[in-house]
């Protein structure tokens, strides 16, 4: 089923990825952007030393309650957002913020696409902006970044006092703070709270008598009873996001086999894909792509032109983010009533319930070694963390912040991020998640594999057999640092 995928530009590995970044900042630096710049550190910066990336530096302004990072209120702070699935909207409305508390600063909040082609050249050239929000398919290599001491770590953000009382960490949910830790020390604030979940119509399942699905059975039953209509159960991008099933694959397989499966994937274990329950939730889509439940075509489009056939009634659900109602506006129909559930049960003995989600933060915001202003950097995170700024953020984009109990009931009128609070609620403490992909920038490996899977060229053991490749290949890599697992 499907295009035929091209085979004639192979993906880079992560070694590849990694020696390319180093080799970019070497070659820029010796052709003139500054080599010395790569060992200094900016006034006001982050205070790099020989060890790495230290601490952010005191701004030069009196340190006091109001100003617990000693911010020169004159010095000028530059912040550049990802303009991506949740715009930049928010980041201009507490670039706002910023300047009421701090009138005499020259705040600039700008935006890109192109984080790494845009912002990499000025970490070698020594000016960095003073805040970067490292998102999307041109984000740096956090871990290079880490490795070669380009990254301030962000520890006093946490313990400093919140705007709304309390310090910042006793604002934010529960293991938040988990996915921008690097061997136990916190280099990435990552601001959005993504609960990944299978969304659906809720007009739709109303109307064709379907209870959201609780078991991979109740899926296939759908599945089936979807097929008889003519409707596909699924729809996939492969040009770039077929990886969604992977991660839907690796949710299922931790709620069936515990804790312990994601940790075995995060320490890059040798036998991490032939676990019984990645095995168990491997096949079940193997299943689902055998039944042709996948909606033909999809190996030659994009995740947007996917999410579009689904909004639009060609498929009915969809595994994905909770920043998917925002990425869809315009295209999804006014009375769908998007809503999302857990990641269904492989079986009757799973080890989590079935209300437990993946729950994990992402869009990792970063402050530079060379920072400028790396004091002000921490002030401008210190500003979106509070509930005014969370809230702004929801409304703008129906997705949570990592700031707890910052969305009303009504959730503004959006089913989605209804249903996310609800989950979220209904989950208490059975919430997992796992960091190799994104530790190690992953993403770009699986996707090509998951391509071919979903389009019936290969089985789930050939999926697993490659993946575990992947992963091996990490793991015996002297030239990748690794990172601890708790």
């Amino acid at each position: 089923m499907g295009t035929e995928q091209d085979d004639t530009t192979m993906p880079l590995t992560p070694l590849d990825r990694l020696a390319a970044s180093r080799r970019r900042f070497l070659a820029l630096a010796g052709a003139g952007a500054g080599a010395s710049a790569l060992a200094a550190c900016a006034a006001g910066g982050g205070g790099k030393d020989s060890e790495g990336g230290g601490g952010v530096s005191e701004g030069g302004g009196e340190v006091s309650e109001d100003n617990p990072f000693g911010v020169d209120g004159s010095a000028p702070l530059e912040v550049v957002i990802f303009n991506g699935g949740f715009g930049d909207q928010y980041g201009k409305d507490a670039g706002k913020k910023y300047k009421e508390m701090y009138p005499e600063a020259d705040v600039q909040v700008n935006s890109t696409v192109d984080i790494q082609p845009e912002l990499q050249p000025r970490f070698v050239g020594g000016n960095p902006p003073d805040l970067f929000d490292n998102s999307g398919a041109q984000a740096m290599n956090s871990s290079a970044l880490i490795s070669e001491g380009q990254l301030s770590t962000l520890d006093a953000l946490i313990e400093a006092p919140s705007l709304d009382g309390g310090t910042v960490g006793d604002s934010l949910l529960p293991g938040s703070l988990d996915p921008g830790t690097y061997s136990g020390k916190l280099y990435s604030l990552n601001y959005v709270y993504t609960v990944f979940a299978l969304w659906y119509s809720a007009k739709q399942f109303n109307d064709m008598g379907w209870d959201a699905p609780v078991t991979w059975d109740d899926v296939m039953t759908i599945g089936e009873q979807a097929k008889s209509e003519g409707i596909s159960l699924f729809a996939f991008g492969g040009q770039n996001a077929a990886d969604y099933y992977h991660t839907l694959a690796l949710g299922m397989a931790v709620k069936q086999g515990g804790i312990d499966v994601a940790k075995n994937l995060d320490k890059l274990d040798a036998g991490a894909y032939e676990q019984d329950a990645v095995v168990q939730a491997f096949d079940a889509i193997e299943d689902a792509v055998k039944a042709d439940f996948f909606l033909s075509g999809g190996a030659g489009i994009k995740h947007t032109e996917a999410q579009a056939q689904w909004v639009t009634g060609k498929a009915v659900m969809y595994p994905s983010g909770s920043w998917i109602e925002n990425e869809q506006k315009g295209v999804t129909p006014d009375d769908y009533e998007m809503t999302g559930c857990p990641d269904p049960q492989l079986g009757s003995d799973s080890s989590f319930p079935a209300e437990a989600i993946r729950g994990t933060a992402g869009e990792p915001f970063q402050v530079p070694a060379d920072a400028a202003n790396g004091a002000g950097g921490l002030e401008f995170l210190r500003i979106m963390l509070s509930k005014e700024q969370a809230q702004n953020f929801a409304e703008l984009t129906s997705s949570l912040t990592i700031v707890k109990d910052s969305v009303p009931e009504d959730a503004f009128g959006s089913t989605a991020l209804a249903s996310v609070n609800s989950m979220i609620q209904d989950a208490g403490d059975n919430i997992y998640t796992w960091n190799f992909t994104d530790w190690y920038g992953l993403g770009p490996d699986f996707k090509p594999i998951w391509n071919e899977f979903l389009s019936g060229k290969i089985d789930a053991a050939e999926v697993r057999s490659r993946s575990q490749e992947v992963l091996d290949r990490v793991r015996e890599d002297d030239g990748i640092e690794k990172f601890d697992v708790a």
